[in-house]
């Protein structure tokens, strides 16, 4: 646990940039950001995500600021788990996912007064084997949705790329072979798309594909989506998408602390991120994250 350096009013600040997020917009709005915390008499010091790294002292910072997407979450999550070093966010990402959970805004100058304000609360984090994630990992469909969709295209028309994507794999769905151990009960399922969710918010805060989650409710959602044909797999969607979650024998829903998931499909995501791998012990670290929150 870090103890509070900072006595003193001027407030100091670790950007972590992710210069590949959104549309390029983290080094667009880098500049404004400069300006405002100079504005407001803070220190900072600029470092690119990808240079993290655990001989960093984190603790003489307010906060470890994420200026990009989820992806950049993703990155920074692993050095303040479990810590009582603040995340703050300043979405310039694709999604922005994790930030809409939290109702922390795009607009820069808003992000940063909530930063500035300096209130906070911790939340829940999963775990896949060594791996964290704040909001969700996806398996069959979601996965192929989002590890394909082009990055040129996430730069030229932001979310919408992934909707564009979606389409196009609608019209190649497959099931694929499952064990799942959810807690200590056993399902063997064909399955098109399992989702395992941290925050089930989808197309900023649109749909919620477990709206009776929470970040702080100490439980995983997994919603096991067993349609057979793209017609069953739209009428899910559809549904989930209007807020009806009462989805008959076509869907598992579930809650869990503790989830094993087991198969030859390789084809996986965390928190928009790709990972390739046949099995995941997945996890819940309750209120392991304290975040800078309006």
């Amino acid at each position: 646990m870090c103890h509070d350096f900072l006595k003193q009013n001027k407030k100091n600040f670790l950007l972590v940039f992710n210069h590949k997020a959104g549309k390029g917009s983290s080094d667009y709005k880098k500049d404004a950001i400069e300006k405002y915390l100079q504005k407001n008499n803070c220190d900072y010091t600029i470092i690119k995500a990808g240079k993290l790294s655990k001989e960093m002292d984190f603790c003489q910072y307010d906060a470890v600021v994420a200026v990009g997407g989820d992806g950049t979450i993703l990155k920074i999550i692993p050095f303040l788990a479990n810590t009582d070093i603040k995340l703050g966010i300043i979405p310039c990402g694709t999604a922005n996912l994790f930030a809409a959970s939290l109702c922390i805004p795009s607009n820069i100058h808003k992000a940063l007064d909530i930063l500035l304000n300096n209130s906070t609360t911790k939340v829940d984090i999963g775990k896949a084997g060594n791996k964290f994630f704040a909001l969700r990992i996806g398996i069959g469909f979601d996965a192929d949705v989002v590890n394909g969709t082009k990055r040129s295209w996430k730069r030229k028309v932001g979310y919408l790329a992934y909707l564009a994507q979606g389409v196009i794999n609608s019209f190649k769905l497959s099931c694929k072979s499952y064990k799942i151990t959810i807690d200590d009960k056993v399902y063997e399922v064909n399955a098109n798309s399992i989702i395992v969710a941290n925050a089930g918010n989808m197309f900023k805060n649109l749909f919620n594909l477990a709206p009776s989650g929470s970040l702080k409710d100490g439980k995983l959602d997994i919603s096991i989506i067993l349609t057979k044909n793209l017609w069953e797999f739209l009428s899910v969607f559809i549904k989930i998408l209007i807020g009806k979650h009462n989805l008959g024998s076509k869907v598992i829903c579930r809650q869990a602390r503790s989830i094993k998931i087991q198969s030859n499909y390789r084809n996986i995501h965390i928190d928009g991120e790709p990972f390739y791998n046949s099995d995941l012990d997945i996890s819940i670290l309750p209120n392991a994250l304290m975040v800078v929150v309006p």
